[in-house]
């Protein structure tokens, strides 16, 4: 009953989101619903960490967390378009924190985007959205809103001489003496070239609004007076002859950090690549087999004036309230994984204070091999299996801190089943389960996450 209601009133609040005027002006009114639930169970979630200290016991971490949008569309002559999405988002039975990141988080609906599109701009091939809106570019790897939408301005052109131009520019925080803000900018080309599809693209990323900074050589953030960063990306993919298909993405980040104690040179890069088949086999149906390949650069502890971790501010990361990337637990991307934020706790050589370090301190600059296949043997019914090995770049030397020096730069590696089934067409069930084996630099228990989640979209 509760649900229910809750649902009514993200409808009458998606209706209300759009301007009464355009609402009645809509020659053709389009709304749609999607439900997602899932009940989670984390094991060992903070690797190595122990409630209380000392006492060698890890901890577990279940819960359910739900999410609803209502989507609404309006088309209104000549080629403009409105739309609204109202979301609620929500997590029961855990006593872990929320992430934070949602403007709410306990089921109460939102704005996640408001906005307005005009197709064919004047009669030429021009396409402008502006307003609260979804934006990802290309992979995701730069920029993915993972729904909270963006508040800004895009502009897509083309074809010309078969390129398409984009252009993107989005406040990510603002403040009213307009110096303590945060932007977002992107200019980019994409074309196809026969069977390939090539984006070339160029992002800005503009933070005075005074974020932490933190590098390998320091284990305390520090209030940074603006962070500037750069990226020149470049993406290809392509689908060949008997289902092979590929996809890769090279980019390469340069900026500086102003800090009160000096600047800092940001620079580094990032490699993905992922390739295989995607082809019908005659008992399986649909088979999947693919090799994934990612590397993010990290900060190398001999250079303290030059950081060079990849790190975009704005790069696909989640899902939701979960972590998403490469592994169902370990949720890797080239510059982070999940509850990095943690710490490894040790005693110092000889006795003395506990020390405690944060995981993306330990480790900087992800390397990910992996094998991801799936086959299809009935119609509704999809299972998959999923490898990977994980690998730090970077590792700092804590020799000088009373800590045995780390290494070893191998973190671990993941196992993932997953498997899918599809009612009607509308309705999905999907269990998916990961495992996680870390080295002994974390410990020796493993951690895993266990996944139950139905979704229907109407």
């Amino acid at each position: 009953m509760k649900r229910a209601t809750r649902l009514r009133r993200l409808l009458l609040i998606a209706f209300l989101a759009l301007p009464g005027g355009l609402l009645r002006a809509a020659n053709k009114l389009d709304v749609g619903v999607d439900y997602r639930l899932r009940g989670i169970q984390l094991t060992n979630p903070t690797y190595s960490s122990e409630l209380p200290i000392g006492s060698g016991i890890t901890i577990d971490q279940k819960y359910y967390s739900q999410r609803a949008r209502v989507y609404m569309t309006g088309k209104l002559d000549p080629g403009i378009e409105i739309a609204s999405v109202i979301s609620a988002i929500g997590v029961s039975g855990s006593s872990a924190p929320l992430l934070g990141r949602y403007p709410n988080e306990n089921f109460t609906p939102f704005i996640e985007n408001v906005y307005a599109r005009a197709n064919e701009l004047f009669g030429w091939p021009l396409n402008l959205t502006v307003g609260r809106q979804p934006f990802v570019w290309g992979s995701g790897l730069l920029i993915a809103d993972d729904g909270l939408g963006f508040d800004g301005i895009r502009l897509e052109a083309g074809p010309y001489w078969g390129l398409r131009g984009h252009l993107f520019t989005a406040k990510a925080r603002e403040k009213f003496n307009g110096e303590n803000d945060q932007d977002l900018h992107l200019a980019g080309l994409s074309t196809s070239w026969g069977i390939h599809n090539v984006r070339l693209g160029f992002v800005l990323e503009q933070d005075k609004s005074g974020s932490p900074y933190s590098s390998i050589s320091a284990t305390a953030p520090v209030v940074s007076n603006e962070i500037s960063r750069r990226f020149i990306d470049l993406q290809v993919d392509g689908r060949l002859e008997q289902g092979a298909f590929y996809k890769a993405e090279y980019t390469m980040q340069m900026g500086k950090a102003k800090l009160p104690g000096g600047d800092v040179k940001l620079s580094g890069s990032a490699l993905t690549f992922e390739g295989g088949f995607d082809f019908v086999h005659p008992r399986y149906r649909r088979m999947v087999l693919a090799f994934v390949f990612m590397q993010g650069s990290g900060d190398d502890i001999s250079t303290t004036e030059e950081n060079e971790k990849f790190n975009p501010s704005f790069g696909h990361k989640y899902d939701g309230l979960e972590r998403d990337g490469y592994g169902e637990f370990f949720a890797a991307t080239p510059y982070s994984f999940f509850n990095q934020d943690k710490v490894i706790v040790q005693n110092q050589v000889g006795g003395g204070a506990i020390q405690s370090f944060p995981y993306d301190w330990l480790f900087s600059g992800m390397r990910t091999f992996g094998f991801r296949g799936s086959i299809n043997p009935w119609e509704p019914f999809t299972a998959g299996l999923e490898f990977y090995l994980y690998s730090a770049r970077e590792t700092p030397d804590i020799r000088n801190k009373g800590l045995t020096t780390i290494t070893e730069t191998a973190i671990g590696r993941e196992l993932v089943l997953k498997g899918t089934y599809t009612y009607a067409k509308r309705v999905n069930f999907t269990l998916r389960w990961g495992k996680f084996f870390p080295n002994a630099t974390l410990n020796n228990l493993g951690s895993s996450r266990l996944i139950l989640e139905a979704s229907a979209k109407f």
